[in-house]
């Protein structure tokens, strides 16, 4: 954090407030907080400062994705993922750095990890607040509450066949941390003490799977719910007691009304309800509800390429999925921003066909820029996209008194873009400054050290 004052002067201001953007505006920060907002002639510039000419650009808060998954998440259910993990065993902090810087370098500040391994993302998430690394802030929930690790049914049991179990059952127990599968199993009694002593060790956020993830096994179609009324419950209570936001992960309009009914913070992936519309009387009452919404869109071009070739991925944001989408903006449901995205490895990138790259939600650093041009597309105004990527992800996980928007006394978050994003929102890709904590970021260096994303990984075997 710097002591010196921050200056970035000349550009429109799009404060995350969502009201008329501030022509010729200058942002001030010192010792990482935001001093001063406002007009040119109305807030001077002191001498000294370290001055960002944003003459002719935009201003806006620091984007925050409120659902990655740094270790990547989507290659853990299929193809890739085994070697991912045994490739990096032992180093799995550097790949979950490698990836929030990927995401600051794109301009997200702020990230929330809804799935990963306990050890490794907490191990990240304090070597980057204490800044000994580089990257986008990460608040961590860890495991999901009921779900296995990589090679369990919830992911890909099927490389089982393939690897050792001694490797696959490690894996399981990094990822597991004591809260998978078996918690169903268990009576809310035994439930309880559990759930306390996980919230114990420093998570910032609990999710719970309200259904199962056995999309592997059953498609799009097939959720069943994870828990008993009663042990849920016993789960709600104790994430409310630990006070930090509760998160639930629903793949059916069932489970779904049960996220709304518990007053669920954030329901991830809201949207997928295994193909069935969401019934009005439902819709109504997540708009009237504190909860918010994070919904993983896709845009026009690349559900049509998914559904032209078949692809098995056509169901998780295409036919219902995608009207409950256009319905949720339409009813007003509070939205923010959500991907799935993580550290995909550049192997399982580079036999994927053009098509399949270009949009893809799942690639960090630019899947909130794709999220953004899918949810216009589908309705909702560029400046409320804004919002979904910034305030309301802070308003979201109770994070709105420090991030989220460009005023007095809030952490110094902030890009600057070349082009007007609300005339096209596209143009947020367009970076020229990024700053975090009242500290420019040389965001076109990062990674700084990176090993998934270095490529190719032949060794040069010319002699020295």
């Amino acid at each position: 954090m710097t002591t010196t004052t921050l200056a970035v002067v000349g550009g429109t201001l799009i404060d995350g407030q969502g009201g008329t953007p501030l022509a010729d505006a200058v942002v001030l920060a010192e010792r990482g907080r935001i001093t001063a907002a406002g007009r040119r002639a109305e807030v001077p510039v002191p001498a000294g400062a370290t001055v960002i000419d944003a003459q002719g650009q935009y201003l806006l808060p620091g984007f925050m994705s409120g659902n990655v998954h740094l270790l990547d998440g989507i290659m853990m259910m299929g193809k890739g993922g085994a070697e991912y993990l045994a490739r990096f065993e032992g180093r799995l902090h550097e790949v979950i750095e490698e990836a929030a810087q990927i995401a600051l370098r794109g301009g997200c500040t702020t990230v929330f990890d809804t799935w990963n391994a306990l050890v490794p993302v907490l191990n990240a998430r304090d070597r980057i607040n204490a800044g000994r690394a580089q990257g986008a802030r990460i608040f961590a929930a860890g495991n999901i509450i009921g779900m296995g690790g990589p090679f369990s049914a919830d992911f890909s049991m099927q490389s089982r066949a393939v690897i050792s179990s001694t490797f696959a059952d490690r894996m399981d127990a990094l990822f597991d941390a004591g809260v998978g599968r078996w918690l169903s199993t268990l009576p809310p009694e035994e439930v309880r003490p559990i759930i306390r002593d996980y919230l114990a060790r420093g998570v910032d956020m609990l999710k719970v799977a309200v259904s199962d993830h056995l999309l592997g096994l059953l498609g799009w179609k097939s959720p069943y719910l994870t828990f008993s009324e009663r042990v849920l419950r016993v789960i709600v209570e104790e994430t409310r007691r630990a006070g930090v936001p509760l998160l639930t992960h629903t793949l059916s309009v069932e489970s779904l009304n049960l996220a709304v009914e518990h007053a669920a913070d954030v329901m991830i992936h809201a949207t997928i309800t295994s193909q069935h519309p969401i019934p009005e009387e439902l819709m109504k009452r997540i708009a009237a509800g504190p909860g918010w919404c994070e919904i993983q869109p896709t845009t026009h071009d690349y559900q049509c390429h998914l559904d032209d070739t078949n692809h098995p991925w056509s169901g998780y944001a295409g036919g219902a999925h995608e009207q409950n989408t256009v319905r949720m903006i339409a009813s007003g449901v509070k939205i923010i921003l959500g991907t799935d995205a993580g550290c995909t490895d550049p192997d399982i990138l580079h036999e994927l066909p053009e098509a399949e790259l270009v949009d893809r939600p799942w690639t960090l650093g630019d899947d909130h820029v794709v999220w953004m041009k899918a949810m216009v597309e589908k309705g909702m105004t560029p400046m409320n996209a804004i919002l979904a990527c910034t305030a309301n992800v802070a308003k979201a996980y109770h994070q709105d008194a420090d991030y989220g928007t460009l005023v007095p006394g809030k952490v110094a978050d902030l890009v600057v873009v070349r082009a007007d994003p609300l005339a096209d929102v596209t143009n947020v890709r367009k970076l020229s400054a990024v700053v975090k904590d009242g500290v420019p970021v040389d965001f076109g260096k990062l990674p700084l050290n990176p090993m998934v994303t270095k490529y190719p990984r032949v060794e040069d075997a010319q002699r020295r």
